[in-house]
């Protein structure tokens, strides 16, 4: 464990598992670089704790492939895998020492007595407790058990570093914390993670790259910012961030150019969208637009050459720090602005304010009206 990539390269090939008549999960196929930090993000329901069982053995698929450096363990038991997995209530043996459930793996893998302890004592190292050898995990705190289970994921140097929820016991500060000292970890080891979330947080903070899965699918793949900025479906948008949502139509305009009128609108107010060619002329559609990207400005600048604003009324303003969440009531629904609080100095919005909303058109995407309904 020097800090080279020792990671395995994984492939997922059209795995699919089914209970009965039911698609748990539906032919994912995914490719994991070697030392590379994956989350899988997605809601209660969507297939993620199914996808994870299947990785660690714990499932068989019903059909596809699984392949770890080009071998297929899709058939083989999960200790033989070569798989680490860390639990959200880390599974530490309570009657053991933190040395004996850190050299576990290695015990069963039948090491020798000295070589057991160098590699527990380089993995208590690692994580930071080198000094907690002989204690019992009744005598630890959470975030250190959360360590042990770690150590023990990967004193054996696996080719690939599972973690199903790891943080969802912890407090929000040491959630915070350990999200840090996991990710320094993965650095230093150059392991390939796959990492098991509900928590958009840790996704984006600590991921290379993200997989959002829905109804036993990969929603859609790719880096924090693809995901935050460029969402590729109206359920991603919602699940990752903050989004108002705004339904309309697509039309064509004179110019050949599609345009979205929004229900409540102005007629003559036809919106771009930042993907407008991906919208089908006459359907129903859902705008979505990130709360930070709505300005709020007087009445007066309603009227915009680009970006037509739309008149509103504030409803509640929801004090953030340094930032705060203006709600307001307008034609087109209700929405949310996120505004800094430093430029606001001057002109701070109140309840009962009469505003203009803008946004600008690169901010806004299109998505099918039904995109949303899971």
């Amino acid at each position: 464990m020097d800090g080279a990539a020792t990671g395995g390269e994984v492939e997922l090939d059209g795995l699919t598992k089914k209970y009965g008549t039911v698609e748990a999960v539906r032919g994912i196929s995914l490719n994991i670089r070697r030392g590379e930090f994956l989350a899988i993000l997605g809601p209660s329901g969507a297939g993620k704790t199914t996808l994870l069982n299947m990785l660690t053995g714990f499932e068989k698929p019903t059909s596809g492939a699984i392949r770890i450096n080009g071998r297929d363990v899709a058939r083989l038991a999960p200790h033989k895998r070569g798989i680490g997995v860390v639990f959200q209530h880390y599974a530490l043996f309570k009657h053991m020492t933190v040395a004996q459930n850190v050299g576990f793996p290695l015990r069963m893998r039948g090491m020798s007595m000295r070589e057991q302890r160098s590699h527990i004592q380089h993995a208590l190292e690692l994580v930071k407790l080198e000094g907690f050898a002989a204690r019992f995990p009744d005598r630890l705190s959470g975030g250190q058990q959360q360590r042990v289970a770690l150590a023990r994921a990967i004193v054996f140097r696996p080719a690939l570093l599972l973690m199903d929820e790891p943080l969802g016991a912890l407090d929000k500060r040491l959630r915070e914390h350990m999200r840090v000292e996991i990710k320094r970890l993965q650095r230093n080891l150059g392991a390939t993670v796959i990492y098991v979330t509900h928590d958009q947080n840790e996704a984006l903070t600590m991921a290379d790259r993200v997989a959002v899965m829905n109804d036993g699918v990969v929603e859609q793949l790719g880096t924090p910012d693809d995901l935050y900025e460029r969402p590729a479906s109206a359920f991603v948008a919602d699940f990752v961030g903050e989004t108002n949502f705004f339904t309309g139509r697509a039309v064509l305009d004179a110019d050949g150019r599609i345009r979205v009128v929004l229900d409540g609108d102005r007629p003559e107010h036809r919106r771009e969208v930042e993907n407008a060619a991906s919208l089908r002329p006459g359907s129903g559609v859902e705008v979505g637009v990130r709360p930070e990207e709505v300005s709020l400005l007087p009445p007066e600048h309603a009227e915009h050459d680009q970006a037509p604003a739309v008149l509103g009324t504030v409803s509640d303003v929801l004090y953030e720090g340094a930032t705060a969440l203006h709600v307001v009531e307008t034609p087109i629904g209700d929405l949310s602005a996120r505004l800094s609080l430093k430029n606001l100095r001057e002109t701070r919005w109140a309840v009962g304010d009469r505003v203009a909303v803008h946004w600008d058109a690169r901010a806004a995407r299109g998505y099918p009206a039904a995109d949303r309904a899971s």
